[in-house]
């Protein structure tokens, strides 16, 4: 599965691999990009560890050596200037019928249309390629940004009412939930 390239007009979707550390932890120690990052979120002024980015990029080349790996997480890259500047991911449930999307981009690169086009590739991929049913995505109800890419890929509030507490913070916040079914 290693060599599993998506493209659009602008971006190529490769693995994400543990040889991305740099460019991955640039934006992953911008407190603006991962303070409503369930599993990267950080307090005002501190920064997510080094190491954890790495041992995550390490089980990312775990993955995808497998010939069905349970999530498929995407190095995000410009064409125009070959920069990685995000990463998607598309994490199955067990019996693989529908996934989870999340994504995260260095803050150069927001507000240009990269997270919603890499998402609707992803999008494509899950639905054509992985065969999933359904797509949710989960987010803060502060994060308006990630909101937006969901609504622009097509996926639908179902609700915005569930409880999340950030494990390295303790904050709690409310979550919201979209979703999109094979065929709608």
């Amino acid at each position: 599965m290693s060599e599993l390239i998506l493209e659009t007009s602008r971006l190529i979707l490769r693995p994400l691999s543990a040889k991305d550390i740099e460019e991955v932890y640039e934006y992953n120690s911008d407190y603006e990009v991962v303070k409503y990052m369930y599993e990267l979120s950080v307090k005002p002024g501190e920064v997510f560890p080094k190491e954890r980015t790495l041992e995550f990029l390490c089980g990312c080349d775990q993955e995808w050596k497998k010939e069905k790996p349970s999530f498929y997480e995407f190095a995000v890259i410009e064409k125009e200037s070959r920069k990685l500047i995000g990463n998607i991911c598309a994490y199955l449930n067990e019996d693989g019928t529908e996934c989870e999307f999340g994504w995260s981009f260095n803050r150069k690169y927001h507000g240009k249309g990269y997270c919603t086009e890499a998402a609707l590739k992803l999008k494509q991929f899950a639905f054509n390629t992985i065969k999933v049913k359904k797509i949710i995505a989960r987010c803060d109800e502060r994060n308006n940004p990630s909101r937006r890419v969901m609504e622009k890929i097509g996926l639908k509030l179902l609700w915005q009412n569930g409880f999340r507490r950030y494990p390295n913070t303790g904050e709690e916040s409310t979550e919201a939930m979209y979703f999109i079914e094979n065929g709608e």
